[in-house]
This record gives structure tokens, C-alpha cells and sequence, in this order.
């Protein structure tokens, strides 16, 4: 500790370092100099948040010059005081973010010591860690341990891993009934993927609403800009089926789609162009999309453009996307 703390001067060591972190953070935005004196005087008692708070303005340069490397020093110190906040930054730090060398062992470790400590945000990362084998081999269970701590402390992206872990019996027996239970409350608290999951198990039978419902969670699930979500939501307009067509509108998310190189948007485009069908129609425009679409991968682009070649022998509109 002594390394760490002999080159600052300390006015007084007789002021609670509680009393003097809190000065610390009130200080921070007004007077940063004032705030990294208050944490070192706190650290020079011993306090972990006096180290923390060090640490965290040498990481931003504020208030001091940025110092990574000093940084991780005071994280470390105090994490091994155990203050959960320090271990849960050297594991953000440790993953290759914020300038330092990524270390998938280092990351591991502080994510895990941060969850045992009870630091929430940490359940969600070393579930992750064990479900993709970051720094350690795949442990399934483990990861479903992680994740159901973090689904039950409110963490909306956790209840949709758990969701699917029941779903497809990952790390966990399979339940179908508590699948549907997470996916719906990380759909309710506003994750795409999960409503684009309750779009579709409504759409498919698994739970009621039929279409209706399917086309209120891919509405909300594409105002978010999750595509997949936009194009069935599209397609559900195109169809009308059980549901108000609206042509206008498909063509307006089929377009949104398009724009981000979606061969099946693209052909959708093409073939409402070249039919007329929600836009007016422009058979030049549905050709071109046509051949944007079949450069993109769709098949029936591809096969519809093949037969126009072989057909005639030159071509009257460009159909090669261009």
C-alpha cells in the first residue's frame, strides 16, 4: 500500500474516509482536482472507495493525467480489499475495452469474483463467459446459473438467455411453459429479440393472439430497428391475412429492410415496383431491384432474371442492379 500512496501528501488522517469519499463525489463535477485529493487522502487510510475513486478519474484523466496502468494498480488494490465495484472494472478492463490488453483468464476471473461478491451487473457477464468459453471451457450450467441470478435481479436481457436456454434445454432441462414466462417479461421490459419471440410464437399458435398479436410485437420490436422483426411485420401487411392489409405500409418496411442489402426485401421491392402493388408502378424500378436482390442471393431473383436472359436476346432495361 505504501507503493501506491508515498507520493501524495495527506492533509489528515482524522477524517472519517466514508465522510471524505462522499466529499469526494460531491466535489467531482465542480472542483476534480479537490475530488482525486479527497479519494487519496481516503486511500491513504486504507478505504477501498478511496482507491476506486482514484482509479476511476486515472482512467478518464480527470481530475489527474490518465494513468491505465496506475489505474489497475488501485482497482486491484481494493479488489483485493474486496470491493466488488474494482473487481467488476478490472474484468470490463480485462476484456479488451478502454485501451488495456485483452486477457480473457484476468476477465474470468474478476467477472466471477464480482458475481460471488454480489455485484449484479457482474451475473449477466461471466454467464456469457461460460456459455461462449471465454477464457475458460464451456460450462453450460454455469452460464445458466449466471443468467437466472440476473433475470431475477431485473436484468431484461438475462430473462431472454434464460428464456432460451429452457427453450432449447441449454444448461438447464427443457421448459417450453417457463421459456414462454422469460421471453415474455424481457419482451414486456422492451428487448427486440424477445418481442420478435413472441411475435412468433403468437404467430405460430404457442401462445394466443394469433396475427394481431404477432404484428403488435414485431411493430414494437421494429421501431427498435430490429430488421427481421420489420420485414415479418412487412409481410404480414402484404398478406392481410387475419389482420387489416395495408400495402402502403409493407412497401414502406420492405423498403426500410431493402436499404440494408436484404436480398428477400430487395426481390419484395422489385415485385411491388414491377406490379404495382402499395407503390406505383415502374417496371424499370422492379427490374432493378430485381437484379439487386438476385446480386444479394435471392433465389427467386435469381431464377426470374435467368429466365428473362435466355429468352431474348438483348436487354430493353437494365437488370443488372446498376
Amino acid at each position: 500500500m505504501h507503493k501506491l500512496i508515498s507520493a501524495y501528501h495527506f492533509p489528515s488522517a482524522m477524517t472519517d474516509p466514508l465522510e471524505l469519499c462522499q466529499m469526494a463525489v460531491e466535489s467531482y463535477q465542480s472542483d476534480p482536482q479537490r475530488a482525486y485529493s479527497l479519494f487519496t487522502e481516503a486511500a491513504a487510510a486504507g478505504h477501498p472507495n478511496g482507491f476506486f475513486g482514484m482509479a476511476e478519474m486515472k482512467v478518464a484523466g480527470f481530475g489527474t493525467e490518465r494513468d491505465l496502468d496506475g489505474a489497475i494498480e488501485l482497482y486491484r488494490t481494493a479488489a483485493e480489499a474486496g470491493h466488488p465495484p474494482s473487481m467488476y472494472r478490472l474484468g470490463v478492463l480485462y476484456s479488451g475495452t478502454g485501451g488495456v490488453g485483452e486477457d480473457p483468464a484476468q476477465c474470468k476471473h474478476w467477472f466471477e469474483m464480482a458475481a460471488e461478491a454480489g455485484m449484479e451487473q457482474a451475473y449477466p457477464e461471466i454467464g456469457g463467459i461460460y456459455l461462449y468459453g471465454y477464457g475458460t471451457p464451456q460450462d453450460p450450467e454455469k452460464a445458466y446459473h449466471w443468467y437466472r441470478k440476473a433475470a431475477e435481479a431485473g436484468d431484461p436481457l438475462s430473462m431472454f438467455k434464460v428464456g432460451y436456454m429452457c427453450s432449447e434445454g441449454v444448461g438447464t432441462e427443457r421448459d417450453e411453459s417457463e421459456a414462454i414466462r422469460m421471453f415474455r417479461m424481457s419482451a414486456v421490459a422492451g428487448v427486440p429479440e424477445a418481442q420478435f419471440k413472441m411475435a412468433t410464437l403468437a404467430r405460430d399458435g404457442k401462445v394466443p393472439g394469433g396475427l394481431k398479436v404477432a404484428a403488435s410485437w414485431y411493430s414494437s420490436a421494429s421501431d427498435q430497428g430490429f430488421m427481421p422483426a420489420t420485414f415479418n411485420l412487412a409481410t404480414i401487411l402484404y398478406e392481410g391475412d387475419g389482420v387489416d392489409k395495408d400495402l402502403g405500409k409493407a412497401f414502406e418496411l420492405y423498403s426500410r429492410v431493402a436499404e440494408t442489402g436484404d436480398g428477400d426485401a430487395l426481390f419484395m421491392v422489385g415485385r411491388m415496383y414491377f406490379e404495382g402493388i402499395g407503390v406505383e408502378k415502374d417496371q424499370v424500378k422492379g427490374f432493378e431491384f430485381f437484379g439487386r436482390a438476385a446480386t444479394a442471393g435471392n433465389a427467386l431473383a435469381m431464377e426470374l432474371l435467368d429466365n428473362i436472359r435466355r429468352r431474348q436476346n438483348t436487354q430493353f432495361v437494365r437488370i443488372d442492379g446498376t
